[in-house]
């Protein structure tokens, strides 16, 4: 239950997903077909990597942090091997390569549509755990452990992240159609960063 090491508790059955892709290829004989792969992954281990992501992940959730988590480090190790490439290449030049969103974004989403199944809940218990969490995050010195602060942090750097923070605040749904397109937003400035420099200095 301390949410500090359940990642580390998540990347079990992840590897254990990632492998029966890797034996499943082998068997088949499709481990040289990078999009056949690709499929797999999408099919058998991505289910692995984002399970109970609503509660764990909420810490790896801000833009900055995404790639120091265990399973998005063994994803990216993944998709390096099925390309064939240096472990030391550019995680985002590979996602982009890959056609694959970053982990973050399906903890993500999937944290919102938790929140979102809560506030539509009709439990009077779980309105006042929202309410005990939203006060334990409240003010500048609240708690840096709980979920609603968390989750409040990771809104910092999205278009509409003032917009997110206040529905949490008045434990209203938030739009998940919004948020997707935000996150992707975000996802790509590191492209728009790049855009018009030299590829050999970038």
């Amino acid at each position: 239950m301390n949410l500090h090491h359940d990642a580390s508790h998540a990347l079990r059955p992840f590897n254990a997903a990632l492998r029966r892709v890797k034996e499943f290829g082998i068997e088949k004989r499709i481990s040289d077909r990078p999009h056949a792969m690709l499929w797999l992954f999408k099919t058998y281990a991505l289910s692995a990597g984002i399970y109970a992501s609503q509660i764990w992940s909420t810490q790896f959730l801000k833009h900055d942090n995404g790639f120091s988590n265990p399973l998005q480090v063994a994803h990216m190790a993944f998709l390096k091997g099925i390309l064939g490439i240096k472990s030391t290449s550019a995680n985002w030049c590979v996602l982009r390569e890959c056609a694959q969103e970053p982990l973050q974004f399906y903890w993500f989403r999937s944290a919102v549509k938790f929140w979102n199944r809560m506030v539509d809940s009709n439990s009077n218990s779980l309105r006042d755990v929202m309410k005990a969490d939203d006060s334990l995050a409240s003010g500048d010195s609240g708690a840096s452990n709980c979920w609603t602060k968390q989750m409040k942090k990771a809104f910092g750097d999205l278009q509409k992240g003032t917009v997110y923070r206040s529905e949490l605040l008045h434990c209203r749904k938030l739009n998940i159609s919004n948020l997707r397109i935000d996150l992707r937003f975000r996802h790509q400035a590191v492209w728009r960063e790049a855009h018009g420099q030299d590829p050999c200095s970038c």
